[in-house]
């Protein structure tokens, strides 16, 4: 088996789904299988449905979770589609598991362009049928444009002037690799490697990949659906990896508290243990939100 992507806060994750029936569960960005092995393993009669948008990482959970026959499901598509695409209350969906963030899977594979640290082509695409990289974005968008999408996806300081000196490079030639963007960024920032200071392309990155793959586009309608899709004592666990994400999912879940359709299992933000993130410094910047449909 190959589990390159880490299970982030997985322990944390089970103790929440073993308050529930146990029957179906459903893993809405199956990466690698992490999550999904832990869960059939822990729970031996349930079942799972496992949805990924990115057609290498549903293979590759393919091949880590066929020791469990039968008991998975596989779908290719977003979380978003999922109570169009399936019948939550039917099948009585016990529980359901959003980790939106980029597999480590994703984040190796130099030829898929999210990490600021390989070089690469500017592509960041989760599902490769999608006709937009984060290179023709660079390439053709204007200056206001861009910089909306520095500031409004990766809250970048310099969003202005970042977007100014892409339209000017690309001038004389286009942009095509990550390091191209990386060694701008760094130039801009003046930036040299300080211990415990994150590189500023970190930000820049996580922007472009927002706006590609469209991260942030009905999340809030589709956790507004989660009571009426679900039966009552269904938990849904929401893992974000950044403010923008996690600002939008405690807002949701605290109207659907205010309107007594859920309750919050966790009032507050749980994050992974200092030994996780020692493990697997990915997850430093996880956090849990979960509730209970009542």
């Amino acid at each position: 088996m190959n589990f390159l992507h880490y299970p982030v806060m997985n322990r944390e994750v089970l103790e929440i789904f073993q308050g529930t029936e146990k029957k179906l569960f459903v893993d809405c960005t199956v990466g690698g299988g992490g999550h999904s092995h832990h869960i059939l393993r822990t729970f031996p009669e349930s079942r799972v449905i496992a949805i990924d948008q990115d057609g290498e990482s549903l293979a590759l959970a393919r091949e880590n979770l066929k020791i469990f026959g039968q008991r998975v499901r596989f779908h290719q598509g977003t979380f978003i589609s999922l109570f169009e695409d399936f019948d939550c209350r039917r099948p009585a969906v016990s529980g359901i598991l959003a980790d939106p963030g980029i597999s480590t899977v994703q984040l190796k594979d130099k030829q898929r362009g999210f990490s600021h640290t390989l070089d690469g082509p500017l592509d960041m695409r989760k599902d490769l049928h999608a006709s937009l990289t984060a290179a023709e974005v660079l390439n053709s968008f204007s200056e206001e444009k861009l910089a909306d999408i520095f500031s409004r996806y990766g809250e970048v300081a310099n969003a202005r002037r970042l977007a100014k000196a892409i339209i000017e490079k690309r001038l004389f030639a286009p942009w095509r690799s990550t390091v191209q963007l990386r060694r701008l960024v760094e130039e801009l920032a003046r930036w040299r490697p300080r211990p415990g200071l994150g590189h500023p392309a970190a930000k820049v990155f996580q922007a472009l990949r927002i706006f590609v793959n469209q991260e942030l586009d009905g999340i809030g309608f589709w956790l507004e659906k989660i009571p009426q899709h679900l039966r009552s004592g269904s938990r849904v666990v929401f893992i974000t990896y950044h403010s923008l994400e996690d600002r939008l999912v405690k807002r949701i879940f605290q109207q659907l508290q205010l309107a007594h359709k859920v309750e919050l299992l966790k009032p507050f933000p749980a994050f992974p243990s200092q030994a996780e993130v020692s493990e697997n410094l990915a997850s430093r910047s996880a956090k849990l939100r979960a509730l209970e449909v009542a």
